[in-house]
């Protein structure tokens, strides 16, 4: 029972963070703050979702900070992260365009249309960060008494918590649908998150720091915008 309570309270703190990440900025732009589709939207949405993290974190006590990840790492600790994070990549990069080659190029999502800059800031940076926090800290941090609990891949062992925060982190890119996006495309988009997720809570668990999930799901951001931009000149 205690563990099914454990999961129930990570799910509402994905749904309540998720809830008033969005519903703040769509009173801002109500009240005419921000402007309906400015890039300031995700940017305040995920802004919040971090601060909202980090309270549910801190109401934990100073001094369980580290059990969320809130610690540092050797610079060794971020290269097997990397190296699972490039191939991971490209594989479902190169995958999602060789199964939807209409999708190259094609606006797909809020950030379709940033510039190289907003990209890099946002996307790169600001969206692997905060996402990282909700996901691979707060609920990782929340589920970690269960960290007994594993399953194991051919030499990959895989614990429950690091298996729901990624399920968590593929199913909100289900939002997609919303937007009308092709059902097929949005399903590699989640297949894709899950692995992600699970990449970087893997190695959120080893190492016991979240930076390295954080890099990791920069680096699966950036060689993404990298694979189309590619595929952009080649098809030319």
């Amino acid at each position: 029972m205690i563990y099914a309570w454990k999961i129930g309270v990570s799910l509402l703190a994905v749904m309540v963070i998720f809830s008033l990440s969005s519903m703040i900025p769509a009173m801002l732009q109500a009240s005419g703050v921000i402007h309906p589709g400015s890039f300031w939207t995700p940017v305040c949405t995920h802004l919040l979702m971090i601060l909202f993290s980090f309270l549910i974190i801190i109401l934990h006590g100073p001094g369980k900070l580290a059990d969320f990840g809130l610690k540092s790492c050797s610079l060794h600790d971020f290269r097997a992260p990397l190296i699972w994070a490039l191939v991971v990549g490209l594989f479902f990069q190169l995958i999602l365009y060789l199964v939807f080659p209409s999708f190259i190029g094609k606006p797909v999502g809020p950030s379709a249309d940033y510039s190289l800059l907003q990209t890099i800031l946002f996307v790169w940076g600001l969206a692997s960060f905060a996402e990282e926090v909700l996901f691979r800290g707060l609920i990782q941090g929340l589920l970690s008494s269960l960290s007994h609990w594993r399953i194991s891949i051919g030499a990959v062992s895989l614990s429950v918590p690091v298996i729901i925060a990624a399920l968590l982190f593929g199913l909100v890119h289900l939002g997609l649908l919303t937007m009308k996006v092709d059902a097929g495309y949005v399903a590699v988009i989640v297949a894709g998150a899950v692995v992600l997720g699970l990449v970087a809570g893997y190695f959120r668990e080893k190492t016991g720091s979240l930076w390295p999930a954080v890099a990791v799901h920069a680096l699966f951001n950036i060689t993404g915008s990298g694979v189309e931009s590619l595929l952009k000149v080649i098809l030319k």
